[in-house]
């Protein structure tokens, strides 16, 4: 049966696949919401299931696929941007400094004592830093239904996240040169200099530039869909000349733009064109990496390196959510709501966790070993679904409050 369904696939129409693809796309998350799940966790799904591993439905390498989940992930980060108020973001940017250096150092710190626990060098300890220190926020899709998307501890989270991002990159930039050729003091320092300059040019022009095109372009929302969807790919692309990871530049684009649009409308098509099709194939993609096979064996050959990064992963992301939120007055729900955001670690985890295997010094030795590499996997399943459904029961946890004009704040808190 299975191998008939396989055959049928790989032989099908690219208008049979796609068919199935939007049925699917449709239909699963309502399933899964129906029974108290995110959707977001039905995709994921669907990609390990119809996938290379699973019906066939989905090519590991499927050109259409990756572009849309590679649009779907800057989209998801544009939207984070335009949901943020600059004046918000300058008032609340403290606060998100010191969420992001608590989200940064607890599991960069984890990350290396793991590193060492289970043997590994110095510069591979610290690599496993890197990869835990950031993470991706890819239950905004909950946040944005449920009404969340603006509140305070909502903006705070997702600045930190763009802080952490770029430390993050800075770190990589270090482990990865020094592993290869050695360290070259000139290059870390002009990658530095790169990003330090990347931001300002990136914020001020995008916005000055939002606000000369739009008085131009008038209504014409088509127009004005081109114009934003020409920002994120501009962005994204500036961001990865400066070896800045794309997702930032989209994220700071939103931001740039997000005080020039002028009105509601336009927000609304982009909304409708990425939740259709590009964000669904971002989530589906994640699902097609998986393989639940070597999943299994990494679980049952070094189920102590696997739990040890995920609990380590996972503590320290709530625990830096936990003292941050206390600092900052937020309700114990609230503080479940920043750390679920924190803890999913995906795509771009997953990336930088497969150039580091398959960076190799003069020796032959990997930066980080397969084995480790198969407990990202790991990570990369657990906390995906574990943080969408922490965050879906606590933001709805959040708008069942009787105060809901005060959803960051304790009842009783100074």
């Amino acid at each position: 049966m299975i191998d008939s369904i396989q055959h049928f696939f790989e032989g099908a129409s690219d208008l049979v696949r796609f068919a199935v693809v939007t049925a699917l796309i449709l239909l699963t998350p309502k399933i899964f919401e129906r029974m108290r799940l995110p959707g977001v966790l039905a995709l994921i799904l669907v990609g390990v299931s119809f996938g290379p591993r699973g019906l066939h439905l989905f090519k590991q390498n499927g050109e259409v696929l990756m572009f849309f989940a590679v649009l779907g992930k800057l989209l998801l980060l544009f939207f984070s941007g335009l949901d943020i108020e600059v004046d918000e973001l300058r008032k609340n940017a403290g606060k998100a400094l010191r969420l992001a250096a608590l989200c940064f150092g607890l599991p960069t710190v984890a990350g290396v004592l793991i590193g060492y626990f289970f043997d590994y060098s110095m510069l591979s300890s610290l690599m496993i830093g890197v990869l835990f220190s950031s993470h991706s926020i890819i239950a905004y899709p909950i946040l944005t239904r449920l009404g969340l998307t603006k509140i305070e501890p909502v903006a705070v989270t997702v600045g930190a996240t763009a802080m952490t991002d770029i430390a993050s990159l800075i770190l990589f930039a270090i482990c990865l040169p020094i592993h290869t050729t050695g360290f070259l003091l000139g290059q870390f320092t002009l990658q530095v200099v790169y990003i330090v300059i990347f931001i300002p040019v990136i914020i001020y022009s995008f916005r000055w530039l939002g606000h000369q095109v739009f008085r131009h372009l008038g209504t014409d929302p088509a127009q004005q869909l081109i114009f934003l969807l020409s920002v994120v790919a501009i962005a994204a692309q500036g961001a990865e000349w400066v070896n800045i990871d794309p997702i930032v530049g989209a994220f700071l684009a939103g931001l740039a733009v997000s005080s020039t649009l002028p009105d509601k409308g336009i927000r609304t098509q982009l909304d409708t064109l990425g939740n259709t099709l590009f964000i669904p194939a971002f989530f589906i993609s994640l699902g097609v990496l998986i393989d639940p096979a070597a999943i299994l064996t990494t679980i049952r050959q070094h189920a102590g390196l696997v739990v040890a990064v995920i609990a380590s992963l996972a503590a320290t992301k709530m625990l830096a959510a936990w003292l941050a939120g206390k600092q900052y007055h937020y309700s114990p729900t609230t503080r479940i709501l920043i750390g679920s955001l924190t803890i999913p670690q995906v795509s771009s985890t997953l990336a930088v966790a497969l150039v580091a295997y398959e960076s190799m010094n003069a020796a032959g030795e990997r930066l980080l070993d397969e084995k480790f590499l198969n407990s990202i996997l790991v990570l990369m399943v657990v906390s995906a679904v574990g943080g969408t459904v922490l965050t879906q029961w606590a933001a709805k946890a959040l708008v069942a409050q009787e105060d809901k004009p005060n959803l960051g704040s304790e009842r009783n808190g100074p």
